[in-house]
């Protein structure tokens, strides 16, 4: 086997195995109490408004960085 081909064999199985944690990370499911499902769902239906806190953060942050 060529060099060539050794390395992209190890690399073909590095990213295989990249790969492998990418999609176990991405579905792992939470392990929540029934109370922090509520809240957790509660907070996705209705999420609260944009506070003064916020918005000066935010401001702040584009002024800083120019965005």
């Amino acid at each position: 086997m060529t060099k060539d081909r050794v390395n992209s064999t190890q690399e073909d199985k590095l990213m295989r195995e990249v790969q492998a944690d990418v999609n176990t990370e991405e579905h792992s499911p939470l392990d929540l109490s029934v109370n922090d499902s509520r809240v957790f769902v509660e907070a996705l239906i209705n999420p609260r408004s944009v506070n003064d806190r916020l918005r000066d953060t935010v401001r702040g942050y584009r002024h800083n960085t120019g965005v």
